[in-house]
């Protein structure tokens, strides 16, 4: 039997928090928990909250209403405290300083104790890889290099939480992975890692619970196989996949029960397995198509098809 978790077990709590900005919700309501030792990722299209929320977390947004706990304890107390990292998307590093320069400056502006920087910059260097090009200036790197350089000035100090922002932007797939692997590896050394992104497949692949944001509101939360299982049909189920020809589609295509995804795509949890038929359906109501499949479900229409099923809700 499994004891309840207690405060100190989270290296995030946010409750009820809520926000307006220029007489717009951009925050309504939103509860989030990072344990320690977990990999969370959040997601939703642009306007969503994800960004309102991050800087919410990171104090640089003030709450309406709610609140904001880190590791603990109240958020203020514990940003001064040294235990939140923040890694940015856009990397936050002198490109004509070297590797070595640009962490001491990190470390030492966030905290970290002047006689631990030295040993901590050639243990971080050790565990990214990156020990070979510690005297080469930030502007010589790959863009992977960049983004773990950039991961480790933010944790130098040994934050609790480590906030990111789209952590793999602009980066091939090799890189991606190396990225993720130190993100594993932090949180089974107990640090709390949550992430904004929209990598979606990426995300349900690597992280333990995707939090779906929606007009500032927490529409779906879960593991990938629990978020599949709640808005896409078993794995072996399947989605349809359309992408329209027709110059103006949607209400046809929202009448068919599907919403839109990305790249143009329209995606449906799969009610019918003739897609002839389909096809024809959707002739009828005007729309023509220029590509329609049947695929395994993925994230990225569970995300869609749970924010139409929430605005469905909300109209």
């Amino acid at each position: 039997m499994t004891s309840a978790r207690t405060p100190d077990d989270y290296a995030l709590e946010v409750g009820g928090a809520s926000r307006r900005l220029h007489d717009r919700p951009v925050l309504r309501g939103v509860d989030l928990v990072v344990p320690r030792g977990a990999l969370v990722a959040i997601a939703g299209p642009n306007g969503a909250g994800k960004s309102s929320l991050m800087r919410a977390i990171g104090g640089r947004l003030a709450l309406d209403a709610g609140s904001v706990r880190i590791a603990g304890a109240e958020a203020d107390a514990a940003r001064r405290a040294g235990r939140l990292g923040v890694v940015p998307q856009d990397v936050a590093l002198h490109p004509q300083l070297t590797v070595r320069e640009n962490l001491r400056l990190w470390s030492t502006l966030a905290g970290t104790p002047r006689q631990e920087v030295a040993a901590r910059i050639e243990a971080g260097l050790a565990w990214t890889g990156l020990a070979d090009r510690a005297r080469s200036r930030v502007e010589t790197l790959s863009g992977g290099m960049r983004r773990r350089v950039n991961l480790l000035a933010g944790i130098l100090h040994r934050p609790a939480l480590l906030l990111l922002d789209e952590p793999t932007v602009g980066v091939d797939t090799d890189a991606r992975e190396r990225i993720y692997a130190l993100l594993r590896d932090l949180c089974a050394q107990g640090m709390g890692v949550l992430l904004a992104t929209h990598e979606l497949e990426e995300a349900g692949q690597h992280c333990d619970t995707v939090v779906v944001l929606d007009a500032g509101r927490v529409v779906a939360a879960g593991a990938r196989a629990d978020l599949i299982a709640a808005h896409g049909g078993a794995d072996g189920d399947g989605e349809v996949v359309v992408v329209p020809s027709s110059a103006d589609a949607s209400d046809g295509l929202r009448a068919e029960g599907f919403a839109p995804a990305s790249d143009g795509e329209w995606v449906s949890a799969a009610a019918v397995v003739d897609l002839a038929t389909l096809e024809r359906r959707l002739a009828s109501r005007g729309i023509t198509v220029s590509e329609i499949r049947l695929r395994r479900p993925t994230l990225t229409g569970v995300v869609a098809r749970a924010i139409a099923a929430h605005r469905e809700r909300a109209s």
